[in-house]
């Protein structure tokens, strides 16, 4: 059991909540809650953590607090697309202030969208003020 799932059960059981009873409130299954009191899944999403909080009346930074501080999505994210790592580290590397990254995310958003703009060099992205 994680301290997360161990968490989450003591708050239930200190509100005498059910499982069925805590899911419904928060519109997650019973399933789904029992497996992440259980451990076997990973802590659910932020909205979910705060839904949850606000039922079991308990802080939300506390919990998380508990999860684990990198997202396993973006953890598989970044082993299955290593130029994804490659990319983060030279926004750390330039040390990008909010301008620079906004204009790449406009980049990303609006010209690879426009017809043919699959087809761009990267490295029109990579001299964007760098």
């Amino acid at each position: 059991m994680s301290k997360f799932g161990e968490t989450l059960r003591q708050l239930r059981e200190a509100q005498n909540l059910g499982l069925r009873e805590t899911a419904s409130m928060v519109g997650i299954s019973p399933t789904y809650l029992s497996r992440i009191e259980r451990g076997k899944e990973h802590p659910p999403k932020p909205e979910t953590i705060k839904a949850i909080a606000r039922v079991l009346a308990a802080d939300p930074d506390v919990l998380f607090r508990l999860c684990p501080s990198t997202d396993p999505e973006i953890v598989t994210l970044l082993k299955s697309r290593p130029k994804v790592l490659e990319l983060l580290r030279l926004v750390m590397e330039k040390d990008l202030t909010d301008e620079q990254l906004s204009s790449i995310e406009h980049f990303i958003e609006q010209d690879l969208s426009r017809e043919g703009a699959e087809g761009r060099d990267v490295e029109v992205l990579c001299s964007a003020n760098l």
